[in-house]
């Protein structure tokens, strides 16, 4: 995989019957700590939820990979997980790039 493109690191969220609200709440001031915190290079995040109330999805775009790596390394989740782990069922991340582009504009 290259690394010196933008990548899309994308998280899947499955939440437990009836903790997706509460889900969602967390992980949308966790992501302003990203903008509070200027993450390098962190570019945006987009949170997501299904209408069917039990999966979200979060995209955060990176300038490239290597920032996300770095940032992994030097972060300490373990407050944060504890504070989300017993409202997600599942959890599925990946990472992805932009191959097409359309607007209605």
């Amino acid at each position: 995989m290259e690394t010196n493109h933008s990548v899309m690191w994308i998280n899947v969220f499955t939440a437990k019957p009836g903790k997706l609200d509460e889900l969602v709440n967390i992980q949308a001031e966790e992501l302003l700590n990203f903008k509070d915190n200027g993450v390098p290079g962190w570019m945006s995040s987009r949170w997501h939820r299904s209408v069917e109330g039990n999966k979200a999805i979060m995209i955060t775009t990176f300038e490239h990979i290597d920032f996300h790596k770095s940032w992994l390394e030097k972060t300490d989740f373990s407050e944060h997980l504890n504070k989300v782990t017993h409202l997600i069922e599942r959890a599925e991340g990946g990472y992805y790039t932009l191959v097409a582009s359309v607007d209605n504009s």
